[in-house]
């Protein structure tokens, strides 16, 4: 029977380590199957590749902080009418920037959902970037 090392010299059975999980109470034996179940999960999937790894690069780099902040700014203004002509030309070059990364994030969450053979709302689910279907 296969044994399993616990710590340096402890050595518990496959049954005995069974048996000690069903003593655990409801809640502790759900986490615990949990990590189990996430252990497994990070063993059986494959090594995402170069091009996999790109794309999640794009999928989670942010707009620049310094364009993010400026393009506020500039929305602020013209919410409350307080925009100048050139604040207003400004305003609209960085829609277009942020319009252009937006192209860019989505294409790459396409690919990446072609890679991985799933849709791009189950590809989203797995990044955290959607809701559950479920909810």
């Amino acid at each position: 029977m296969q044994t399993i090392e616990i710590q340096k010299g402890v050595k518990v059975g496959f049954e005995d380590l069974l048996k000690g999980a069903a003593q655990m109470g409801t809640e502790d034996l759900e986490k615990f199957m949990d990590r189990l179940g996430s252990m497994l999960a990070r063993r059986k999937a494959p090594k995402p590749s170069e091009r996999e790894l790109e794309l999640l690069k794009m999928i989670y780099e942010p707009l620049k902080a310094k364009t993010q902040r400026r393009y506020d700014l500039l929305n602020a203004k013209l919410q409350v009418e307080s925009i100048t002509p050139n604040e207003h030309q400004e305003l609209l070059t960085l829609v277009e920037a942020a319009e252009g990364h937006n192209a860019d994030w989505l294409k790459a969450l396409i690919e990446l959902a072609q890679l991985r053979g799933i849709s791009v709302e189950d590809l989203m689910v797995q990044l955290g970037l959607g809701q559950s279907k479920a909810a």
